[in-house]
């Protein structure tokens, strides 16, 4: 395993190049990447970068070629459905074998079956096209309670859930799953759900803590600690688990606490980078 930083998920916002100076300088062992933003690198740039990346000693985490949400409303991914093969071959370009995106646990309009249909159906157009470009796909469950309360329709919000996802699509061999602490622990999951799974299942991985003395059901996805801030999440076991299944792919923070926003970059890097670094030294302890 090896710590990896996506930026904005430590609220910082920019370009690719800026972003592996970034990782290296704050001694990550690699860098994760949105390419389904409306300026992705030219093909000339991505040669450019894999080469940065390189010379920084890094390896390529996972990237964002799909919207962000798989649910995303039918005008959204009709738009990242048509550059889907350029984000693609970019992502080969830059060395990227991992693709990530969220299943969120509700659905604004349709039923559970419907939304299962819906989900079956836009992985069964993509998938071929990651796999023609190297690409396996991860995808995230959601699972705080505060996160799907008062919606209209429920959806995949656990690790089964996504497991029986992945059964009905077939299990294609380029499907795995985004597995993040917060969401393993408000699932009340636990170390037995994890070794289940196999290291091919396992896409990439997030790992942050969730706010002390509030009960699972109240935590939030939008506030969310540094990993071993807190010292709610067992992380030892979850990273103990992932360590056992034989998971070597990259480890990423999201905390989502407010306070993030007032951080200069540097500190919230710093920070990010010490977390991170215990966390992948948990599965060796």
């Amino acid at each position: 395993m090896y710590a990896s930083l996506m930026p904005d998920l430590i609220g910082v916002r920019i370009a690719p190049a800026d972003a592996i100076s970034l990782a290296a300088r704050h001694g990550f062992a690699g860098v994760d990447l949105r390419l389904n933003r409306d300026d992705p690198p030219t093909a000339n740039e991505a040669d450019a970068l894999r080469q940065q990346i390189a010379d920084a000693s890094l390896r390529p985490g996972y990237c964002s070629v799909l919207p962000n949400k798989l649910s995303a409303d039918e005008a959204e991914w009709q738009e990242h459905r048509k550059h889907l093969e350029v984000r693609c071959d970019i992502a080969q370009r830059l060395g990227f074998t991992r693709a990530c995106a969220v299943v969120l646990p509700f659905h604004e309009t349709l039923p559970f079956d419907k939304a299962m249909d819906e989900h079956l159906k836009r992985l069964a157009d993509v998938l071929p096209i990651l796999a023609d470009h190297g690409l396996t796909l991860g995808l995230e469950y959601v699972s705080p309670l505060t996160r799907r309360a008062g919606k209209p329709h429920t959806f995949v919000h656990d690790l089964k859930g996504m497991l029986n996802l992945f059964v009905a699509a077939g299990a294609p061999g380029n499907l795995g799953v985004m597995l993040d602490s917060f969401h393993w622990h408000c699932a009340g999951e636990t170390a037995e759900d994890l070794r289940q799974l196999e290291d091919r299942q396992v896409v990439s991985v997030h790992v942050c803590d969730a706010i002390a003395g509030r009960p699972t059901d109240e935590q939030r996805v939008d506030e969310r600690e540094l990993p071993g801030d807190s010292g709610v999440i067992d992380l030892s076991g979850f990273m103990g688990e992932l360590k056992q299944i034989g998971y070597t792919g990259p480890v990423s923070a999201e905390p989502t606490h407010p306070r993030w926003k007032a951080m200069s970059t540097d500190a919230a890097c710093t920070e990010t980078a010490a977390a991170v670094r215990r966390c992948v030294a948990l599965a060796d302890a």
